[in-house]
């Protein structure tokens, strides 16, 4: 770990002890008010749980994107990502109705209209998850099983990178018990996106009050296939290594929903179901 780094999570940690990051929230939250409208929806979920594939689809769906106008380094423009700075929102107000936002770590979301919060079998969220932080970080000597255990106990590197992550178990949790209590929540599960991205993306569409016709909701599903999508980042790259890169890997990696078993130790894959295996029973993803 770098000097630069170092130095860098202390600083955070100081703020944060100080309650400067709750003082910002609290007092950008009129900026958030006044620029939220009624009409819009805010993709939620953990990193690593299909955000950013949904979100693609959806854009050239919004955008009728003939022309292939939208990219996986350009979907922020058509479907803008806010992660942790909920009222950076009002930089669209040039975006039509219904607007979708992405933020996986939200700050206001009893607020927000609609939410559509993706789900993912944390046994395949969290290998990806340290691939994107290898990719992201250069550090090509921190293994999965260290990763794990730091992840888990909120500690280590999480103190300076996604420090403020919500545990998935504790994520999942508590937005299926508010998803109990209200319709403004579309829970939508990566697998199921895996299966049909059709279905999804027309239950999706119909959520946000979005008319499309036949050939528009063709052409997303077309262009949201994984092959397709790892062409794109070829020619154009991933958002989210943009500029950020400092080690070897792809944003569209496997796009599977059983490649955990060949990634995944059996002690890692305990560990984790034995961490979140509440959770897991609730979401489905264990018996």
């Amino acid at each position: 770990m770098t000097v630069a780094r170092i130095a860098s999570g202390w600083w955070r940690d100081l703020k944060r002890q100080l309650g400067y990051y709750r003082l910002r929230t609290r007092l950008l939250a009129p900026r958030f008010d006044a620029a939220l409208r009624p009409t819009d929806t805010f993709l939620v979920g953990h990193p690593k749980s299909g955000n950013t594939w949904l979100a693609y689809m959806l854009a050239v769906l919004i955008e009728r994107d003939r022309a292939d106008r939208v990219t996986l380094a350009n979907v922020g423009q058509f479907v803008p990502f806010v992660h942790g700075r909920d009222d950076r929102i009002r930089r669209f107000g040039h975006l039509r109705d219904p607007r979708t936002f992405r933020n996986e770590y939200p700050r206001y979301w009893c607020r927000y209209p609609r939410i559509i919060y993706l789900v993912r079998d944390p046994r395949a969220v969290l290998p990806s998850l340290w691939q994107m932080y290898r990719t992201v970080r250069g550090d090509l000597t921190t293994e999965f099983d260290a990763f794990l255990e730091q992840y888990l106990a909120g500690r280590g590197l999480f103190r300076h990178w996604n420090s403020d992550l919500v545990r998935w178990d504790r994520q999942v949790a508590s937005v299926l018990d508010e998803a109990g209590r209200t319709g403004r929540i579309l829970v939508v599960r990566y697998e199921e996106m895996a299966a049909d991205r059709e279905a999804v993306l027309r239950n999706v569409a119909s959520f946000i009050a979005l008319d499309r016709s036949p050939a528009d909701f063709a052409r997303a599903v077309s262009r949201g296939a994984f092959e397709a999508m790892r062409n794109l980042e070829d020619r154009h790259g991933a958002e989210a290594y943009l500029n950020r890169a400092k080690g070897p890997g792809r944003f569209v990696r496997i796009g599977g929903t059983e490649g955990w078993r060949e990634e995944l130790s059996a002690p890692a894959i305990s560990a984790i179901e034995t961490a979140f295996r509440p959770v897991m029973r609730r979401a489905g993803y264990l018996d």
